[in-house]
């Protein structure tokens, strides 16, 4: 729906300043700092408003456990999880002989995927805005010597945005520059995961406490998966988006797909967006882009024309490659073989092999409770109804071997790679869910890396019974997608240039992690922020300077 009076006819006769496609980490921050400018802004958002008082809104569990009886047919699954504030496009995976469709776990609605996040805000390290001098042999990667921004150039608006966005933690004791940052504490670790620090500190390793972007009101649960029932989260829909349109007069479309754009060779004209059946025509002085790393490349691609016939600002070929996703290895521990974990344990960060020994890995943390088993069980597709049939012993062996352990997730960064890419879906889509194709392997790099990773925290953890929860070589788990619009100096092998904004296309900006030209190793949510905050300010002076 419009914010306020404004319909979705009305939004059309309007020339915003900005459009921003997209109300994640990126376009949340962005939209609101140009709207407390006084930048009359557009959030276009394809999923829902999950805002708060929007009636239907599905908080405190995953939909597959708050209502159950969805599964029963596709149509009332997809819409639980689109009114659950997921996501409910599909993708194709082409990597291999046999294809396979699925439905990312990620977010759709205001907020993005940060909406579900787990609210880890974690500056990156100084070294990974030069990252190819971090891997003893990247090999045919296009990982580049350097970002075209440094730390330096970031640190005020990582500032800015861990003050917008309530970031509460220690500093990581391996990051000399961390101890500057002087962010408020969070609270003591609690009972479940003060022994696990304690027995990584006599290892004579370096735990502390995660950044997050939580203010830990009574009975916080550092919920992840799901939408927080408490005014606890701080994420990019309320720190964002609704103060930008409750406080500082942005405007709002939700379920509003943006389709594709119209420009010329060197403008963006028109934004034509399907809104609930219509077909809506917007215009802006300035569109941001801030659909996601697996949407935005798409919609670019989606916008072929006589000036463009690769994409739109395609010029590089580089739209859509590049494609990285962390690659998460979580494991269940059990410190202690009667005791089971209760407490909330989105606690603990470790990095002592981000780098090590001239290679680099990537950082470990707590991870969250497991969830029930029907998460599984209560969706529509194959596995679902398989696993129902087969419940009862399902379920007692799950509920003996898999539960009641801290959860821990090794995440390694991965590579950028050309042939890593999405790509549009190649046949019409029958219904209102968008589809694409993704392809994406590991290279010989990755393979290794990965394998001495999980030799060194395995021989690190190797006094506790373990459970291998899932594979980082599983496309299944699409976590931190980025990389597919990559900015960079030089056109010819980037999209962007050093402002976001896309080299060959004058009113086009990206700010969501498509712009990442590697993945670093650790949650990109705070540097999606910073760099959001850094574009909004370019943006006052270059585009709106009075």
């Amino acid at each position: 729906m419009a914010n306020g009076d404004l319909t979705a006819r009305e939004a059309e006769r309007v020339v915003w300043d900005v459009i921003v496609v997209g109300t994640g980490m990126g376009g949340g921050m962005l939209g609101h700092q140009l709207a407390r400018a006084g930048r009359s802004v557009l959030f276009v958002e394809k999923g829902r408003s999950t805002l708060p008082g929007t009636p239907g809104t599905i908080r405190a569990a995953m939909p597959e456990l708050a209502e159950p009886r969805s599964a029963r047919c596709a149509q009332t699954y997809y819409d639980a999880l689109a009114r659950a504030g997921r996501c409910t496009d599909e993708i194709e995976d082409i990597s291999r002989r046999r294809r396979k469709r699925f439905v990312p776990f990620i977010g759709s609605g205001t907020g993005g995927s940060s909406a579900l996040y787990g609210m880890v805000c974690e500056r990156f390290f100084v070294a990974d805005f030069t990252p190819r001098q971090n891997f003893h042999d990247p090999g045919d990667s296009t990982v580049p010597e350097a970002w075209p921004i440094t730390y330096d150039q970031l640190r005020p608006w990582y500032r800015q945005a861990e003050k917008l966005l309530g970031v509460r933690g220690q500093p990581d004791p391996l990051r000399p520059e961390s101890a500057e940052v002087g962010l408020p504490p969070a609270p003591p670790f609690s009972t479940d995961n003060q022994p696990l620090v304690n027995y990584l500190t006599g290892r004579g390793l370096h735990p502390y406490h995660l950044p997050m972007a939580c203010d830990y009101t009574d009975g916080c649960t550092t919920c992840q998966t799901y939408l927080c029932p408490r005014p606890c989260k701080n994420d990019a829909a309320r720190n964002g988006v609704l103060p930008a349109i409750t406080e500082h007069g942005a405007h709002l479309l939700t379920q509003c797909r943006v389709l594709r754009l119209e420009a010329d060779r060197t403008q963006v004209r028109h934004v034509i967006c399907q809104h609930r059946g219509d077909m809506l025509t917007l215009q802006a002085k300035v569109v941001v882009l801030a659909a996601g790393a697996l949407a935005t490349p798409i919609l670019l691609l989606n916008s072929r024309c006589a000036d463009w016939p690769n994409g739109l600002a395609n010029g590089s070929d580089y739209v859509g490659r590049n494609l990285m996703r962390h690659l998460l290895e979580p494991m269940e521990i059990w410190l202690e073989p009667k005791r089971n974990v209760t407490a909330a344990n989105k606690e603990i960060g470790l990095n002592d092999f981000y780098l090590w020994e001239g290679q680099k890995y990537g950082t470990v943390q707590s991870f969250g409770a497991i969830p029930p088993m029907e998460w599984v069980t209560n969706r529509p597709d194959a596995r679902g109804r398989a696993l129902r049939l087969v419940n009862p012993a399902v379920r007692a062996i799950y509920d003996r071997f898999a539960t009641g352990g801290l959860v821990l997730a090794a995440m390694m960064e991965d590579l950028p790679y050309l042939d890593n890419r999405v790509l549009p879906y190649d046949r019409p889509s029958v219904d209102d869910r968008q589809r694409l194709r993704m392809q994406y392997r590991l290279h010989a790099n990755e393979i290794e890396r990965r394998t001495q990773f999980l030799r060194l925290l395995n021989e690190v953890l190797q006094p506790f019974r373990k459970l291998t929860l899932g594979s980082g070589k599983e496309n299944a788990n699409l976590g931190h997608v980025c990389g597919t619009c990559r900015f960079g100096t030089d056109p010819k092998t980037s999209v962007l240039d050093p402002q976001n904004r896309a080299h060959e296309v004058h009113n086009l900006y990206v700010v969501d992690t498509s712009f990442f030209p590697s993945s670093a190793g650790l949650n990109p949510s705070l540097t999606v922020a910073a760099n959001a905050l850094r574009v909004a300010a370019h943006l006052n002076e270059a585009h709106f300077a009075d």
